[in-house]
């Protein structure tokens, strides 16, 4: 996840660079957190009182995720690194970690964190699918 700005700009920005497309678009509206629906853009949700909280970009078997940096003072703009792995690679990279010292958060059978000794966190999904909307689509 890339912590951004302006969400529709950084939006736009890595669709152009990487040639992806959207997936879904996460907003606020009167207080509630939800999905964008497909057919409003930025520009016409931040019209009807959206804020913008995250957008969620692929291409292939590559995804991205834009998200508002909370404050403009902040080393780091990357939140964490997810990766999609197979079975092998997601026990290897587990083991490799506990043995570096890192602690591993087991979130679920197929879902691990970690954070590295360079401040970095990890995320690792032996789950071939890539992240799906979280939220109920908003009534805009």
């Amino acid at each position: 996840m890339l912590l951004v700005s302006d969400i529709p700009h950084g939006e736009a920005f890595y669709e152009e660079l990487f040639d992806m497309e959207v997936l879904f678009r996460e907003g606020i509206l009167d207080g509630e957190v939800g999905t964008v629906p497909e057919h409003i853009d930025w520009e016409d949700a931040l019209l009807k009182g959206v804020t913008p909280t995250m957008s969620f970009l692929g291409r292939d078997e590559f995804f991205l995720a834009v998200a508002g940096v909370e404050s403009e003072v902040t080393d780091r703009r990357v939140d964490h690194i997810a990766l999609a792995v197979d079975e092998v690679t997601f026990e290897s990279v587990t083991n490799r970690a506990e043995k570096l010292g890192c602690p591993v958060e087991r979130n679920a059978p197929h879902h691990r964190t970690f954070e590295d000794n360079q401040g970095f966190e990890w995320e690792i999904n032996a789950s071939s699918s890539p992240p799906t909307q979280a939220f109920d689509t908003l009534n805009i």
